[in-house]
């Protein structure tokens, strides 16, 4: 009879183990994992997350929730991250502000190199270059030359500070020895009727966002800030066709876990998002909308940060781009 019982009972433990999720034993605990977002619901820093939830819960065997945080220029989500507990329920989604708010915003309560540690690169969408329709311009060899004869008065329009497009304009002006002056709006896409009215000159922002007015004629393309040509639009010259090859930056989307979070954890977390990352309907909704697949596991972001760390500190620190006048 015990027998029978403990057979009742290994049998028992054995059905309620396959009714679980797959991968529910494994993963750290049955509490949601939380991705602590950067930017607002429906902008590109929310698109990565967004997806991928749609996907992990299948495969981690817990529920995924995406929360938006944004302010400060990422401090908020980063510092909700950086003083969790670490035990792989909560991750940070950010951008270039991983590699820039060292420099940008260097006491944020917090250490952005010991409390969030590298899990996973995502996705990446490049930045194209645009002009208004009348501005005198065909590529940015002749952006140069026009701002180099007329000091201070090409206008460049971008969002906040320390985004990558920020960072392009600072590029822009560097690596080409220009003043240009800085006019800021909250969004890219707010800056099209200044475009179109010739009120502003020049503008840097997402393919999804800038693209379609390229594409309708209200904008003038000048060059896709990358190494090379975008599939999205084949068309338009890279930047080192459009005359200045240093200008490179991408608006690149990242998972950072809490300083103190087990390797196991990282390393099982990363392997999941590059699994929905290969599957071909997570490949086309990025498409969709103008993001490519960039994946790097932990080590690899790790280099990658610290490199364009460097990089930002130096460009930084080296501004030319001056604020528009109040």
């Amino acid at each position: 009879m015990a027998q029978v019982m403990k057979s009742g009972i290994i049998l028992l433990g054995a059905l309620l183990s396959m009714s679980q999720p797959a991968g529910a034993q494994s993963w750290p605990g049955t509490r949601p994992l939380r991705f602590e977002v950067i930017g607002a619901a429906g902008g590109l820093v929310d698109l990565a997350p967004r997806e991928l939830s749609n996907y992990l819960p299948a495969s981690i065997g817990v529920p995924v929730v995406v929360e938006n945080r944004p302010g400060a220029n990422g401090n908020i989500a980063a510092g909700v991250v950086a003083k969790a507990e670490p035990d792989g329920h909560t991750f940070l989604v950010t951008s270039t502000n991983q590699a820039v708010n060292p420099t940008l915003l260097p006491n944020p309560g917090f250490d952005y190199g010991r409390d969030l540690v590298p899990v996973s690169m995502v996705v990446a969408s490049k930045l194209l270059l645009v002009a208004s329709p009348s501005f005198p311009a065909k590529d940015i060899t002749d952006v140069i030359k026009i701002a180099k004869q007329n000091p201070k008065s090409v206008g460049i329009a971008t969002p906040a500070i320390g985004s990558p497009n920020h960072l392009a304009a600072e590029m822009l002006a560097q690596y080409g020895n220009v003043d240009l002056i800085i006019v800021p709006y909250d969004v890219i896409t707010k800056a099209v009727p200044d475009l179109m009215g010739n009120r502003v000159n020049l503008a840097i922002g997402s393919m999804s966002a800038l693209l379609p007015q390229v594409r309708s004629g209200a904008l003038k393309a000048l060059a896709v800030i990358s190494p090379q040509r975008s599939p999205l639009a084949p068309e338009i010259p890279s930047s080192v066709e459009a005359g200045l090859p240093e200008l490179q930056i991408d608006n690149w989307i990242c998972i950072m876990g809490t300083g103190g979070t087990p390797t196991p954890i990282i390393t099982r977390l990363d392997e999941e998002v590059a699994k929905v990352l290969a599957l071909p309907e997570v490949r086309d909704a990025f498409a969709k909308q103008g993001v490519e697949i960039y994946h790097m596991g932990p080590q690899q972001l790790s280099e990658f940060l610290q490199s364009e760390a460097a990089r930002f500190s130096s460009l930084l620190q080296h501004s030319q781009v001056k604020g528009e006048a109040q």
